[in-house]
C-alpha cells in the first residue's frame, strides 16, 4: 500500500511523440477520480516555455517544469522542486516526465535519487512509454537501431527501462502488437509490457495499480555511454514559442491549429518531423493539438472549441533541420495563420536551437 512518509515518484521516459503526458493526464484523473489520490506533475524540456506545462495546469494539476536541459543536468533543481511540491500540495504521487530525447535516465536520475533520498521518495519501477505506431520504425529484427532519422535514442530508452507502456494501440492491428512486443523483447527480455490507449484507458487501472503498489525501482543503470546519441541529438532543431493572441471575432481553435500543422507537413518530410505541439487557450477554453509524422491527434480540449477573449498561443516543435531554418519556418507559418483569421499574435518568448550534450551531475553504472 501507498506510504504516506514517502512521495511516490513515477518517471515516465519515452521518445518525442510517444504519448507521455496525455497517459500522465489520464493517469492523474484516474487516481483522482477513482481512488482519491492527489497527483502533481514535472515537465522537462530544452526550450522555453512547455505546451504541456500549460496544458496540464489549465486542466487543473500542480506542475512544475524544468526548462534550458534535462533533469539529469538539473538534478538539484529537480529534487527541490520534487521537495516543494511533496510541501506545498502533499500529493500522493508526482509524475515526473524527462525530455523525449533523454538518456540514462536510470543512471543519472533514478539512481541517484534512489542513493541520496530513499527517505523522501519511493521511486516506481522506470516507466517507459513507446508508441505503437512507430514502434517497427526503430527496431529491427535483430533489436537494433535501423538507419534513420532518429532511432539509437528510442531504443536506448528500452534498454534502461523496467516496464513498457505500448500507446496508441487502437491505431494499429493486433498483429503488429504481437510483433512489437516481440521486438522489445529482444532488446530487453523479460520485460513487463502493458498496452493501452488515450481513446479507451485499456489497462489504465493495471498502471495505477502498480503506481500504488510497494513496487520501487531497483534495476542497476547499464549507463551506456554512446556518441549516437548526441549525433542524433544534433540532427533536431527544437523551436518554443509563445505569443499573447487577440482574436478579432471567434475563431475556431480546431481549425487554426489544424491549419498550422499543415503548413507544417507542407514544409518538411513527415521522416523529419518527430514532433509539433501547439495550445491555444484564453479564460474560456483551450485546445491542444500534436503531429508526429504525417498524423495529427488532437490531445485534448476543455470548454469551447472557440476562442473569443485575449489568451495566448504556445507552439513548440521538434523537426531534423537546421535550428536557423526551422525559426524562419516556423515565424512564418503562425504569421500566416495569424493573418488568415484576423488574430492579432504578440510574440513573448522564443528559442530556437539544437541541443547540446548533456553533462549529468550523477552517472551511475553497472
Amino acid at each position: 500500500m501507498l506510504n504516506r512518509n514517502k512521495t511516490r515518484l513515477l518517471f515516465l521516459g519515452g521518445y518525442l511523440g510517444a504519448g507521455k503526458t496525455t497517459l500522465a493526464l489520464n493517469l492523474a484523473r484516474e487516481l483522482k477520480k477513482k481512488y482519491g489520490k492527489l497527483t502533481s506533475l514535472i515537465m522537462n524540456d530544452q526550450g522555453c516555455v512547455l505546451v504541456d506545462t500549460e496544458y496540464s495546469r489549465g486542466s487543473g494539476f500542480d506542475t512544475r517544469d524544468i526548462t534550458g536541459g534535462c533533469f539529469c543536468t538539473n538534478f538539484d533543481k529537480f529534487v527541490s522542486d520534487a521537495r516543494a511540491i511533496s510541501i506545498s500540495s502533499r500529493p500522493d504521487v508526482i509524475i515526473a516526465e524527462p525530455i523525449g530525447t533523454s538518456t540514462n535516465v536510470m543512471s543519472s536520475v533514478i539512481a541517484p535519487l534512489r542513493l541520496f533520498y530513499p527517505d523522501e521518495f519511493s521511486v516506481v519501477p522506470y516507466t517507459v512509454v513507446v508508441d505503437c505506431s512507430r514502434a517497427l520504425d526503430v527496431l529491427s529484427d535483430e533489436g537494433k537501431p535501423v538507419a534513420d532519422a532518429v532511432n539509437a535514442i528510442p531504443v536506448h530508452q528500452i534498454k534502461d527501462a523496467e516496464k513498457i507502456i505500448l500507446t496508441k494501440i487502437d491505431l494499429v492491428n493486433n498483429e503488429k502488437i504481437i510483433e512489437i512486443k516481440k521486438k522489445i523483447e529482444s532488446v530487453l527480455p523479460g520485460v513487463e509490457i502493458i498496452e493501452t490507449s488515450s481513446s479507451e484507458l485499456e489497462n489504465i487501472d493495471a498502471i495505477v495499480s502498480f503506481v500504488l503498489s510497494d513496487a520501487v525501482s531497483t534495476r542497476i543503470p547499464i549507463g551506456e555511454q554512446n556518441e549516437e546519441f548526441a549525433i542524433e541529438k544534433a540532427k533536431l532543431g527544437w523551436y518554443s514559442c509563445a505569443c499573447d493572441i487577440v482574436p478579432s471575432e471567434s475563431v475556431d481553435m480546431y481549425s487554426l491549429e489544424t491549419e498550422l500543422m499543415k503548413g507544417v507537413m507542407n514544409e518538411y518530410d513527415e521522416n523529419f518531423v518527430v514532433h509539433v505541439k501547439v495550445l491555444v487557450e484564453s479564460p474560456e477554453s483551450a485546445a491542444k493539438m500534436s503531429l508526429v509524422g504525417n498524423t495529427i491527434h488532437v490531445d485534448g480540449v476543455y470548454g469551447s472549441r472557440y476562442v473569443r477573449m485575449p489568451g495566448k498561443l504556445i507552439l513548440n516543435a521538434r523537426i531534423v533541420s537546421p535550428p536557423r531554418i526551422l525559426g524562419d519556418v516556423m515565424r512564418r507559418l503562425v504569421s500566416n495563420i495569424s493573418s488568415k483569421y484576423r488574430v492579432a499574435m504578440v510574440r513573448t518568448e522564443e528559442k530556437c536551437f539544437s541541443p547540446r550534450p548533456e553533462s549529468p551531475a550523477y552517472f551511475f553504472s553497472e
